[in-house]
């Protein structure tokens, strides 16, 4: 018995040196990687501190650029310079509303369809916190990426001291790590010899403290593989799970739907509730997904408000009841701090087993469903058609081509002749939009105006329009006017007015000249913008008219409520004049006739035959418009079509060239 002993306390005397030196050797590299990382965020933080305020200093105009994204030939140098320097290999350019608006290695290629709308979570968080947010990111299995680098979200600064945008920086670290790691493992390790030599620590002290580690490690793992709102995997982690089940035979993709899940204006929830009541209803999301996944399903939150379910082994009729049950669910009211939040959710799926498509291929045939779900109108799932790739490729297309629309000059204005009728003569053009794409070919009114819409350009565009028109009506003689067309979006931020009383000071041209169109569905949507607006410019001296009259169910109430000059019937009421519509004669009579008694002139639109032009000689309509008297034409040619077509010389004689006349300006 007393010879077992022994061997037992000889055997724990050689065994405890050596699992205490390897108790030793775990936790020294625990710490290593503790204090590497936090020597490398502190290193990074200080780094892109420095480097945003040298971007500050030497930038010119930084706000400018800020606001456009468009950078002149001396901010191009900077940027060039600036990309070097501090170890920095990239950088992202954030508005003050966290939108993205340049990239510095991809100067001159036009960003994504919707950057400027979208809203970057990182940089909202900087703006809001004033604090600087430091990520390190493993770069290993990224193409054109450093072993180990930081995204480093940093506050942009005025001279004031005020934040107008956020940087993005990326900084390798490689030779920081390196250079830390080094130095911290020759240190822990002459501790360790030091320790063990000279105190003897006790052995069960260092199990204990192992097992702590251990499960602070194993804590840490499950956390960085969790996101921490909502408790789904994270966007790594997904791949590798589906991977793994992938090769262990669990999850056979050829049966499997994929499901992206999106949440329709979440960002209203933010902004008008809080941060707070937005977590808690991702929260609500995340469980929502988490109390619907079977044996075999996969689900992550891949960020922000966008979701993933892979279903495993379900039918199409059972995936469309998942579908049903997810949205019901989600739309259930959450309460937070005596809230009620609302959200509805927006699916693309794809389900075909016929394919032996990739996950990756899979995925995007998912995400062209759901942008296809966004576009009808949200609150809605899209199952992936093969029909759908080459539409939404073309609307993205256009998308492309209307945000690179100012940079490559591609936007024109283009008049339309307005025809008085009992002279025949051009009284006026209407100033038209044009967007060419990179081949010169033109791109429909119809088609890239509401893909504007949806962008959030078509503020702007319009606000070029304008001015655009203007300029170019300055150069014609008096008493020739232009009209151009407001969408409603240049209503709502209230500086339709400013804009257009600059646009005429500039120029020189008379208020009485400029005439503005709205539709009805403008004054319907944005009655409570509009009104106070309408009403000023009328005072300015602007001519307003009603487009597209007749089309709505209103306007009649419109007319007296709003000071219009003009009414501008809709093309749909000459159509069957030709035909002699007896019918169609008398509205169209009425309408002119309702007209000229509130004191309004009514022009007639889509003339586009002669024999629609002779049913209306017999009315006493003020003006004509349309293909059959002139299509939209480029300003150059204006003064051409007037001597060629409609043979004024007075007014060919007064008409200057607009291409020497604005190049004189």
């Amino acid at each position: 018995m007393y010879g077992k002993l022994g061997d037992m306390r000889s055997g724990l005397t050689l065994v405890l040196p050596i699992a205490f030196i390897a108790v030793m050797i775990v936790a020294g590299k625990l710490a290593i990687d503790r204090s590497v990382g936090a020597v490398i965020e502190a290193n990074a933080e200080r780094k892109a501190l420095n480097w945003a305020g040298y971007l500050s200093e030497t930038m010119p105009d930084l706000a400018e650029l800020i606001r456009t994204g468009q950078p002149d030939a001396d901010q191009q140098a900077v940027i060039e310079t600036a990309a070097g320097i501090a170890d920095v290999f990239r950088f992202k350019l954030f508005d003050a509303e966290a939108r993205m608006v340049l990239i510095s290695d991809r100067l001159g290629v036009p960003l994504e369809a919707g950057a400027r709308t979208d809203h970057n979570g990182h940089a909202r968080l900087v703006l809001d916190t004033g604090q600087s947010k430091i990520d390190v990111q493993d770069g290993t299995q990224k193409q054109n990426r450093p072993d180990l680098y930081v995204e480093a979200y940093v506050p942009v600064r005025s001279q004031g001291g005020q934040a107008i945008g956020v940087v993005e920086v990326y900084l390798d670290q490689t030779p920081v790590a390196y250079l830390f790691r080094s130095n911290f493992v020759f240190l822990a390790a002459a501790l360790a010899v030091v320790v063990l030599a000279s105190f003897g620590v006790p052995f069960l002290a260092y199990v204990f403290k192992m097992r702590q580690q251990v499960k602070t490690g194993e804590k840490v793992r499950q956390l960085s593989s969790r996101d921490q709102l909502t408790g789904l995997h994270n966007r790594t982690t997904f791949f590798q799970n589906v991977e793994e089940a992938r090769r262990a035979g669990r999850l056979d993709l050829r049966k499997a739907a994929v499901i992206f899940i999106d949440l329709d204006n979440f960002k209203t929830i933010n902004d008008t509730f809080g941060h707070k009541a937005g977590d808690e209803f991702l929260r609500h999301v995340g469980n929502t997904i988490s109390s619907r996944l079977e044996e075999g399903d996969l689900a992550a939150r891949f960020g922000g408000d966008e979701f993933i379910f892979v279903s495993a082994a379900r039918t199409m009729p059972q995936i469309e009841a998942l579908i049903e049950d997810l949205r019901e669910a989600v739309s259930v009211p959450v309460r937070t701090d005596g809230i009620a939040l609302t959200g509805h959710l927006s699916l693309g799926v794809h389900f075909d087993d016929g394919e032996a498509l990739s996950l990756k291929d899979r995925m995007h045939k998912a995400d062209i469903a759901l942008y296809q779900a966004k576009l009808t109108g949200r609150n809605t799932w899209v199952l992936y058609t093969p029909d759908l790739e080459e539409k939404i490729a073309r609307r993205r297309f256009v998308e492309e081509c209307i945000v690179a629309g100012f940079a490559k000059n591609r936007f024109e204005v283009h008049y339309q002749p307005l025809i008085e009728q009992g002279t025949s003569e051009v009284v006026g053009f209407e100033a038209l939009l044009r967007l060419k794409d990179a081949d010169g070919n033109f791109i429909p009114p119809t088609e890239f105006i509401p893909v504007a819409e949806d962008a959030g350009e078509i503020s702007r565009i319009g606000t070029w329009v304008l001015e655009e028109a203007v300029r170019t009506a300055a150069t014609w003689p008096e008493p020739l006017s232009v009209s151009v067309n407001l969408s409603a979006k240049q209503f709502e931020d209230g500086r339709l007015l400013e804009t257009v009383a600059q646009a005429l000071d500039r120029e020189g041209l008379a208020p009485k000249r400029l005439e503005l169109e709205v539709t009805e569905n403008i004054l319907i949507e944005q009655e409570d913008k509009v009104t106070d607006q309408l009403q000023a410019l009328s005072g300015m001296g602007v001519s307003l008219a009603m487009d597209d009259f007749g089309t709505g169910y209103s306007s009649l109430g419109y007319l007296w409520r709003y000071a219009f000059d003009k009414i501008k019937v809709d093309r749909s009421f000459i159509i069957s004049l030709a035909n002699r519509d007896e019918k169609s004669r008398h509205v169209l009579d009425t309408i002119i006739e309702l007209g000229h008694r509130l004191e309004m002139s009514v022009t007639i639109e889509g003339v586009e035959t002669e024999a629609q032009a002779d049913a209306l000689n017999g009315l006493s309509c003020d003006h004509f418009q349309g293909f059959y008297f002139g299509g939209p034409m480029p300003a150059g040619d204006l003064a051409p079509f007037v001597a060629d077509r409609l043979a004024l010389p007075k007014v060919l004689a007064r008409l200057p060239d607009p291409d020497r006349e604005i190049a004189s300006r």
